[in-house]
């Protein structure tokens, strides 16, 4: 894997973790279907929700920690 850089301000970043979430959202809407239809999940789905956790975990980091925890309503 090779590694790229971008440079991202902290806006965009944020912009990203919302989008990460949105993300978790569907995963666990699709869980939720899943076991309520008695069908198993993916084989590579673990794997890629854990990909998804770590990304959100990552980008989080670099804001120092905005975006972590519950989500804020904006009125």
């Amino acid at each position: 894997m090779t590694s790229k850089l971008v440079q991202l301000g902290d806006d965009e970043i944020k912009m990203l973790l919302v989008a990460i979430r949105q993300v978790q959202h569907t995963f666990t809407i699709a869980e939720a279907q899943s076991a309520a239809a008695g069908e198993p999940l993916a084989a590579d789905y673990e794997s890629l929700r854990e990909a998804y956790v770590r990304l959100h975990d990552k980008l989080s980091a670099m804001t120092g920690g905005a975006g972590a925890g519950k989500p804020r309503i904006v009125k």
